[in-house]
C-alpha cells in the first residue's frame, strides 16, 4: 500500500506527467460546466470519470492534488455560492480513492463498483450533505434522504460509465505506452 503512494509522488517529478494533469484539469472544469444543478443541494455531474482516469494514469497522490486544484480553478472560473474548504476536501479525497482503486491495477467492473459506491457513500451523500448542511443551515438528516435517492438511481448509470471509458482508455494507453513516459 505504501508503494502505491510512493510511487504517485514519485510522478509529480515527470514532465509529462504534470502536462498530463493539466490537460486533465482543463478537461475536468470544461466538462463541469455541463452539470445539471437540480436544486441547491443536488447536482449531477460527470467529473468523476476524468478523476477517475486521473487517478488510474498518476496515482491517488496526484489524482488528490488535481481534485484540489481542480475544485479551486472551478469556483475561479465560475462560482457558485460561497467557496468552501469541505467541498475542496471531497475532490482531493475523490482522487485519492480512485487512485486507490485503478493506480497500476487492471480495470474491473468490481472495482468500478466498489470505487464509485465508495465516492457516493462517503463523499457524495455523507460529507456533502454535511457541508451543505453547515452551509444553508439547514438540518443534516432533513436533506440527506433526497441526496441517498438520487446517487442511489445514479450509482448504475455512473459505475457503467466509469467501466467504459477507463477500460477503454487503459486499452488505448497499453497500446501507446509511450504517452506516458
Amino acid at each position: 500500500m505504501l508503494s502505491i503512494w510512493v510511487r504517485s509522488f514519485q510522478e509529480l517529478k515527470k514532465l509529462r506527467t504534470i502536462t498530463g494533469m493539466a490537460l486533465l484539469l482543463a478537461i475536468s472544469v470544461i466538462i463541469d460546466q455541463f452539470s445539471l444543478q437540480l436544486s441547491p443541494s443536488l447536482k449531477v455531474g460527470f467529473g468523476f470519470i476524468v478523476t477517475g482516469l486521473s487517478g488510474m494514469l498518476y496515482g491517488p497522490v496526484c489524482a488528490g492534488l488535481m481534485g484540489g486544484v481542480g475544485d479551486i480553478v472551478r469556483f475561479i472560473i465560475k462560482p457558485t455560492g460561497t467557496f468552501f474548504f469541505g467541498f475542496t476536501l471531497n475532490a482531493i479525497l475523490g482522487g485519492i480513492l480512485y487512485g486507490l482503486f485503478f493506480y497500476k491495477n487492471k480495470v474491473t467492473v468490481m472495482r468500478c463498483v466498489f470505487s464509485k459506491t465508495l465516492a457516493n457513500v462517503v463523499i457524495n451523500i455523507l460529507l456533502n450533505t454535511l457541508w451543505l448542511s453547515i452551509l444553508l443551515g439547514k438540518g443534516f438528516f432533513g436533506m440527506i434522504g433526497p441526496r441517498i435517492l438520487k446517487n442511489l438511481i445514479a450509482l448504475p448509470i455512473e459505475v457503467f460509465l466509469l467501466w467504459i471509458v477507463l477500460r477503454q482508455l487503459a486499452v488505448f494507453f497499453r497500446k501507446h505506452p509511450t504517452l506516458l513516459e
